[in-house]
């Protein structure tokens, strides 16, 4: 049994959908980006490289594929983490459509969310006035121990440190909003990253200090280039 620590009221913010990302309302009016559409602002060519070698159809079909699987696998981890019973069997979670493929990476998963506790967030939103971006985190609690960050990933095939560089980011700045909105420090991320075509999930542990510098750098080209559009 995973122990929920209900000391923070979690925050209501709107969400907005549009062509130019997720936004976030917050209590006091203010439209702020989310920290994935901050991020993904960025050109990534090796992208338009992936999408050429498939064909815009493939690689079409397999971007639905692959967020489907991001969608299921995360469903069975928040119910696992809340104590839910998570489906043995091809079913539906929440309205979410669960294969046995997902079933499989989820239970692939388990050995490293026990090392879990004592959570004190999940599934909700953040924002800070600071940055003046906002987002959704997926689990803040002990890892090991140790309060973090954590943020649950799915990935076709292993990934290097170099390739999830934005996953630090984005977990960092996880880390400064809860920081602004709770006066509660979080000095750890964790990523777990199941990995469909791998032998067990990818578990990186970084510090929060050592992505301060280049988070708040892609924050202000964004706010500097987009926010003028």
């Amino acid at each position: 049994m995973f122990i929920h620590i209900n000391q923070i009221a979690p925050l209501d913010l709107k969400v907005l959908e549009g062509p130019k990302g997720r936004f976030y309302v917050t209590p006091e009016g203010n439209k702020y980006p989310s920290i994935t559409t901050v991020l993904g602002a960025k050109e990534k060519p090796w992208l338009a490289d992936w999408r050429s070698s498939l064909g815009e159809e493939r690689a079409d079909k397999e971007t639905k594929r692959t967020a489907a699987r991001g969608t299921a696998v995360h469903a069975m981890i928040e119910a696992y983490l809340q104590n839910e019973e998570v489906p043995a069997n091809a079913a539906k979670l929440k309205n979410v459509p669960i294969a046995l493929e997902h079933i499989g990476e989820f239970n692939s998963a388990k050995l490293f969310l026990k090392k879990i506790n004592n959570i004190m967030l999940q599934e909700q939103p953040l924002y800070s006035d600071t940055l003046k971006v906002a987002g959704r985190v997926d689990c803040i609690a002990e890892y090991c121990g140790v309060l973090s960050v954590i943020d649950f990933k799915t990935s076709t095939n292993n990934k290097s440190e170099y390739m999830v560089q934005d996953y630090f980011l984005q977990t960092a700045g996880y880390a400064l909003m809860f920081h602004e909105r709770y006066n509660i420090q979080i000095d750890q991320v964790v990523i777990i990253m199941t990995v469909e075509k791998g032998a067990v999930p990818l578990v990186f542990r970084k510090q929060v200090a050592d992505y301060l510098e280049p988070l708040c750098e892609r924050i202000n080209t964004y706010h500097t280039t987009q926010g003028a559009k």
